[in-house]
């Protein structure tokens, strides 16, 4: 029988094996534990934040996706909760409504267009 344990190296990483019919376990076990693996990419840049709330008559898309359908045009007169438009995101369609009541001053959409999340989609007076 050989001495154990013996030092063995396998893919940069060393072990100790003890031989049959020693004290010790059977088990190969890593004589130190390997180098963590190096990241090969960039962590993932932070999303702008952009609120759920609309601010100064802007309304913003919540999510990417694309425009189903529009309910409104530039001069429509809109009261608060009214539908304005359908957006479709991972195959769910979410209504989109004024926030406020008041008057559209530009819609910036039309039905196919795809969105991002922060995007206008409806600016309102």
């Amino acid at each position: 029988m050989g001495t154990s344990p013996v030092a063995v190296s396998v893919d940069g990483v060393d072990y100790e094996v003890y031989l049959p019919g020693s004290d010790q376990s059977e088990r190969p076990r890593p004589a130190k534990p390997p180098p963590a693996p190096a990241s090969t990419s960039p962590a993932p840049a932070p999303r702008p934040a952009v609120s759920n709330q609309t601010g100064e008559g802007v309304v913003r898309a919540m999510m990417p996706g694309r425009i189903v359908s529009v309910s409104v045009q530039q001069a429509d007169s809109v009261e608060s909760g009214q539908p304005l438009l359908v957006i479709e995101s991972m195959k769910m369609e979410q209504t989109i409504a004024a926030p406020r009541g008041g008057t559209v001053s530009a819609v910036h959409v039309q039905p196919g267009d795809t969105v991002q999340h922060g995007q206008t989609l409806v600016e309102m007076e």
